[in-house]
């Protein structure tokens, strides 16, 4: 992830860490990734602050979890925050 993209997450987490953007990118992924997004969104509203350090973490769960790239999943993020 560019840091750029990483501080607009950082932020959009901060201010509001329940919502779940799905957006014109969300709606491309396929089945599979869909979940695996939907799991770190989980995982973050589960996570006791601060979020921001364990994102990566998170990140590698959920890519591990739903046997998708954590590339895959960064991507994502870069994409539906950038634009």
């Amino acid at each position: 992830m560019s840091n750029l993209s990483f501080q607009k997450f950082k932020q959009q987490i901060t201010e509001r860490k329940s919502i779940v953007p799905k957006g014109v990118e969300y709606k491309k992924l396929s089945p599979k990734l869909k979940v695996a997004i939907d799991n770190v969104y989980d995982m973050i509203d589960k996570t006791s602050d601060p979020v921001i350090t364990k994102i990566e973490g998170i990140i590698k769960t959920a890519a591990k979890k739903h046997n998708v790239k954590v590339s895959a999943i960064e991507d994502y993020f870069d994409d539906e925050l950038i634009k």
